[in-house]
């Protein structure tokens, strides 16, 4: 079966997932906060890897909590750049977590690739105690979006009862719990794909030859407009990776039962990778008692990007104040 026929059957499986995740803001944040943003520190993995991380500036000595975020595919830890702009003033810490094989992977031949989803996971719950270890006593939330989201769930769930030992709450936006069903591959262009991702792992697709340029990503943007301005924009990515991603999705439900801490989650109708009724059904499982659905029928897959910004920002300051009065 020739190559280039099953790179058109990825074109709707996972080139849409990849173009959408590609995260970049709808507007460019101030020259001021680019140029404080120049030095960035690094934190060393268990294995010795040497990643960077965001911390964003203007947070005080004592914070109220931690907002530890996890960006997207394709994406890098500044992608967080609204939640890190105004919320230090507002009393937390806000750190990016870069992770490991995207947009900005110290390691260049890295990028666009992992061999094992686990790794990301591995990696979320070290640099969560590289985190702590630097606010003992002061209560940490993941935030994660798109495949950010993926891992948070996931890992979140791999913990199980000692979850809460390790964070105070989760939040969640655009999480891929399910892809929509016109993302579906038939039994046959599954099987093809599945043959080629087992004999030849290591292949990469190039986005730019799927041909999904157009696909809308905020309400006034596509993914090729978003690209214009994503410097840590990887351009393609290994069938391997796109096997650990599918991994991630099946075992959200498995996940979603074991999480019983506070969880907000942010969702549109509008998401070109998953529907509205994928993530209400993946929230119906959450374990937690503390659950908040926040739906915002005018943004696309980048909420934090989109027009519901603000309304996104403020929901995510009165979820975290509620759940943080008693510190100062």
């Amino acid at each position: 079966m020739p190559f280039r026929c099953v790179v058109n059957w990825l074109c709707l499986g996972a080139a849409v997932f990849l173009s959408a995740c590609a995260s970049a803001p709808l507007h460019r944040p101030p020259v001021s906060t680019l140029c404080k943003m120049e030095t960035t520190p690094i934190w060393t993995a268990r294995d010795g890897t040497q990643l960077p991380y965001q911390q964003w500036p203007g947070s005080p000595a004592d914070p109220r909590a931690v907002v530890l975020c996890v960006h997207g595919l394709s994406g890098a830890a500044k992608d967080f750049w609204p939640v890190g702009e105004s919320f230090p003033q507002k009393g937390y810490a806000v750190y990016g977590m870069q992770l490991r094989g995207q947009g900005n992977d110290p390691d260049a031949a890295r990028r666009g690739d992992i061999r094992r989803a686990r790794q990301w996971q591995e990696d979320l719950l070290d640099f969560t105690a590289f985190i702590r270890a630097r606010h003992p006593g002061v209560p940490l939330y993941w935030f994660g979006e798109s495949l950010g989201a993926l891992i948070t769930i996931n890992t979140a769930g791999s913990l199980g009862d000692k979850l809460d030992e390790t964070v105070a709450g989760i939040i969640l936006t655009s999480p891929v719990v399910a892809l929509r069903e016109n993302l579906q591959l038939s039994f046959l262009k599954n099987l093809a794909l599945r043959t080629l991702m087992l004999m030849w792992p290591g292949k990469r697709i190039s986005l730019e030859k799927l041909g999904n340029s157009a696909v809308q990503v905020t309400s006034e943007t596509t993914h090729r407009e978003q690209m214009q301005h994503t410097p840590h924009y990887v351009k393609d990515f290994t069938l391997r990776l796109f096997g650990q991603i599918e991994k991630l999705i099946k075992t959200c439900s498995e996940s979603s039962a074991r999480i019983r801490v506070p969880i907000l989650v942010f969702y549109t109708p509008n998401d070109v990778l998953t529907s509205k009724e994928g993530v209400e059904r993946f929230f119906q499982q959450l374990a937690s008692p503390d659950k908040t659905p926040v739906y915002f029928p005018k943004s696309y897959h980048l909420i934090l990007h989109d027009r519901d910004r603000a309304a996104a920002l403020e929901k995510l300051g009165e979820w975290l104040d509620q759940r943080t009065r008693s510190r100062p």
